[in-house]
């Protein structure tokens, strides 16, 4: 038995891969003790792992460096007399925690060259594709599990769901029994990731059509987003099934109404990673972003990528104003493998 501190990353989607993990680590010995250090946003996602002993919130704004104060966070954590620490994200402010602290197995990736502050150091970023690779190769010996190849099989993310209840239901003003899609419209990446909003009211006046809901999710940045996909819908009859929810419900509400839809078609973001850890079927666009490292962690989801000879850059904006990696994937092309994937099911 040992007890784990593992240090999570920033991004949502990011942290729901992470489950891998905490699963993994279960797996070797179930008394293992596993504590998360993790933004306060992230809180209702944790709590639907039941890994998960407890949580630490990380108190750092994104970026903030503040030496001492992590010197005093980390004599903080060392009363709780950790053995292994686990720090994925790749800074080196992120590694001061786990040293301050005197754990005495520091585990990550090299990053910003943190060579004296981790002791069980992996210089081979580029043989784990996959982000979620990475994260689960730190359970293992690396003399032992050298690459993607050599790990074993793992479980992929699976949240706690719960069933929306009624009142959430009615204050959404969701009263029909219609089949829901989620539509995952937002990013924020930046606009490299973002589907065009015409696009989504097509695929949307497709599935309402043929006698479905749609259930538009996301933060208030993306109320903009969704208010426009709302204006191109080409049928006013659409609008009654058409249910804006952005920025109306908190994470753990936006995560049991995901779970609760039939399909989900969503840009690369935390919300398309949510739907995998939640099983539901998804069609998934990437933009300036690639499968290779960081696709959906569930065997019902279709990703659908550009074959620009530009893609993957990995931009948030185009260099060259087109987002032709985006436009060039027609709604279409989205409608008929929803179809494909809802009727393999």
């Amino acid at each position: 038995m040992s007890r784990i501190l593992v240090i999570t990353p920033s991004w949502l989607g990011d942290i729901v891969m992470m489950q891998s993990l905490l699963k993994v680590l279960k797996k070797q010995d179930e008394r293992n003790i596993i504590d998360v250090y993790a933004p306060e946003y992230s809180l209702p996602i944790l709590k639907r792992m039941e890994e998960i002993n407890d949580i630490l919130i990380n108190p750092f704004a994104h970026g903030s460096f503040d030496l001492k104060k992590r010197f005093l966070e980390g004599r903080r954590l060392k009363k709780y007399g950790y053995d292994t620490c686990f720090v994925l994200p790749n800074s080196m402010k992120s590694a001061f925690i786990a040293l301050f602290a005197g754990i005495k197995d520091r585990r990550g990736f090299k990053g910003e060259s943190r060579y004296f502050v981790l002791n069980n150091i992996r210089c081979n970023k580029q043989d784990y594709p996959r982000m979620v690779d990475r994260y689960v190769a730190l359970a293992f010996p690396k003399d032992k599990v050298k690459n993607s190849a050599d790990l074993p099989e793992f479980d992929y993310p699976a949240l706690t769901v719960q069933t929306p209840s009624d009142k959430l239901l009615n204050r959404l003003g969701i009263k029909s029994s219609r089949p829901l899609m989620a539509l995952g419209c937002g990013a924020n990446y930046g606009p490299a990731k973002l589907w065009p909003v015409e696009y989504f009211a097509e695929v949307s006046h497709w599935w309402i059509s043929h006698g479905g809901a749609v259930l538009a999710l996301g933060t208030k940045q993306d109320g903009k987003t969704v208010e426009a996909i709302k204006q191109h819908l080409s049928c006013n009859e659409d609008l009654p099934f058409f249910h804006d929810v952005a920025g109306q419900t908190s994470i753990e509400e936006a995560l049991d109404l995901t779970a609760f839809c039939k399909a989900a078609v969503c840009n690369d973001s935390g919300l398309m990673h949510t739907c995998a850890a939640a099983s539901v079927p998804q069609i998934d666009i990437f933009g300036s972003t690639s499968t290779v490292y960081t696709p959906p962690l569930s065997k019902i989801a279709v990703c659908i990528e550009s074959d620009e000879s530009c893609h993957p850059c990995f931009k948030r904006t185009c260099k060259y104003g087109t987002y032709s990696c985006l436009k060039k994937i027609q709604p279409q092309k989205v409608i008929e493998k929803l179809k494909e994937l809802i009727h393999a099911i």
